[in-house]
């Protein structure tokens, strides 16, 4: 915890000298570059970081999704979290409404009622072994259960949350190809907060 919150440090530290930095330069090759440096600041633009950017966000609310893909969730993401102070969890399992229309409608109603029974006793588990540890950190944490589309319902329970905690197996199993489910990667791709992949 102590070394998160000292990288913090670190980064604030940084964009501090980097600003300091920058305006150093430009009043060194103020009157030597001429427009020269300035040409170069402005074509270079997009790979000089605002002071916006190095600023850390204040993080308030988090959205941690969690599925039977979640085994454990590792040490390193609670440290992380312990960084922000007073911030509201959401814990949430959501199972596949595709899945038990699929099973409806191939094993019929019974075996779909079934499924959604046993999803839904090791999402409570699963639920319940998550949280005390986000409470022992200090945190306040809310949990929920849904029946809906794993990667459509993060997207958009995500709108609301500062900061998105995501497993990189959630929704589906990994490919050869990759090490991150494809769900994952859909919802990286069309979230606009930070996301912690573990």
């Amino acid at each position: 915890m102590d070394n998160f919150k000292s990288s913090l440090s670190y980064y604030n530290l940084r964009g501090i000298a980097m600003g300091i930095f920058s305006t150093i330069i430009s009043r060194k090759f103020k009157n030597i570059a001429g427009t020269r440096y300035e040409r170069i600041l402005k074509d270079y633009k997009e790979f000089f970081l605002t002071k916006e950017e190095l600023s850390l966000p204040v993080i308030k609310s988090i959205l941690m999704p969690v599925d039977r893909s979640t085994r454990k969730v590792p040490e390193e993401i609670y440290e992380a979290l312990s960084a922000c102070e007073d911030a509201e969890v959401t814990v949430v399992y959501i199972m596949s409404e595709d899945a038990c229309e699929l099973i409806r409608q191939t094993l019929g109603e019974k075996a779909s009622r079934e499924f959604r029974l046993k999803q839904e006793e090791s999402g409570r588990a699963l639920l319940e072994s998550i949280t005390p540890s986000l409470e022992r950190l200090g945190l306040k944490v809310r949990t929920r259960m849904l029946l809906g589309n794993k990667s459509e319902d993060v997207i958009r329970l995500s709108r609301e949350k500062d900061l998105l905690v995501i497993p990189k197996l959630y929704g589906s199993e990994i490919t050869k190809t990759t090490s991150i489910s494809p769900v994952v990667m859909k919802i990286v791709q069309h979230v606009s907060i930070p996301v912690i992949v573990y």
